[in-house]
């Protein structure tokens, strides 16, 4: 796992809304440096999960839904990754082979750890210290 391109580019754009203002595609992605083809796609992530509003049409664009007080990092990796996982182990759809054949796996345990530390650290600190203080 690592954090995606998809991730780094949804996390640009909420930047770019943060001010709570209707901006378009096309002001985002010239704001944060974010490709066109790939900003649409995200959008959509992001909407689906609750967190911006598209409007279309003129005047249209896209909007902050929630507050950046509300929001983590973590908020927004998820929804532009919806598997955020170090090892595809660690999904409880995943079948491991030694881990049944060996009841269990210490490698397993200690990424579980890791992982609960690192979605920690990623959820500590809200968008909005993270974007307006300065530091």
């Amino acid at each position: 796992m690592m954090i995606t391109r998809e991730s780094d580019y949804a996390i640009r754009i909420i930047r770019a809304l943060k001010d709570g203002e209707l901006l378009p595609l096309e002001q985002i992605c010239q704001r944060e440096l974010v490709p066109k083809q790939f900003a649409y796609k995200i959008l959509k992530k992001l909407e689906r999960s609750g967190l911006v509003s598209i409007r279309r049409g003129a005047g249209g664009g896209c909007i902050l839904n929630r507050s950046l007080a509300d929001l983590t990092l973590l908020d927004i990796i998820k929804a532009a990754d919806e598997e955020f996982f170090l090892n595809p182990c660690l999904d409880s759809q995943y079948h491991c082979g030694y881990a049944a054949s060996f009841d269990g796996c210490k490698v397993h345990c200690e990424l579980a750890r890791v992982q609960r530390v690192l979605e920690e650290e990623l959820k500590r600190t809200s968008l909005d210290r993270l974007f307006n203080e300065s530091g």
